[in-house]
């Protein structure tokens, strides 16, 4: 990834999105629930079924302009007045407030839209057998929106705090 801004959400895969942000993030975290059976028996120790089963979740947290801040981005419409980042020979754009809320409310993984959040360097996520290549330790995760919020603070009118929670399937590369 070449680009100082590594989490980035678009509307599907790199290459084929038609919306792709970078996200100005201060904090992201990965966490996964599991719920594996307890099953009490009487006077005995009780018997534990782990079938597998585990729902993976993503929050990020960051801050985000008012309005775009490239007031020269005047021939890309969409994106009028905000930044632009070219990784990987695709253009990602870094969303204002509105711009932001305006995606997450109307994204729907409905209709056949793919959610991806990546995250990193995700060039190389896993060790490849054989390959002499190193890891990166970046993702890419096909999310869902569960939730979001902004919040502006005192004396920072001019930016917002935001909090993004996603439901994700695994990591691309994780297979069981």
């Amino acid at each position: 990834m070449d680009s100082d801004l590594s989490v980035l959400l678009r509307d599907n895969s790199h290459e084929n999105a038609t919306v792709r942000l970078a996200l100005k993030a201060d904090q992201l975290s990965l966490s996964a629930s599991r719920t594996p059976l307890q099953v009490p028996i009487a006077g005995a120790s009780p018997i534990i079924f782990d079938l597998g089963m585990s729902r993976p979740s993503i929050t990020i947290s960051g801050i985000v302009d008012n309005t775009g801040t490239d007031p020269t981005q005047t021939t890309d419409n969409a994106f009028y007045q905000m930044e632009r980042l070219t990784i990987g020979s695709q253009s990602y754009y870094v969303p204002y407030k509105n711009y932001l809320e305006d995606k997450l409310l109307t994204w729907s993984t409905m209709g056949g839209t793919a959610l991806q959040l990546e995250v990193g360097d995700a060039t190389t996520a896993d060790y490849i057998v054989g390959s002499t290549t190193a890891v990166t330790g970046g993702g890419v995760y096909k999310v869902a929106i569960s939730q979001f919020q902004f919040t502006q603070l005192p004396a920072l009118e001019d930016r917002w705090q935001y909090s993004l929670q996603f439901v994700s399937e695994w990591r691309d590369g994780i297979t069981n």
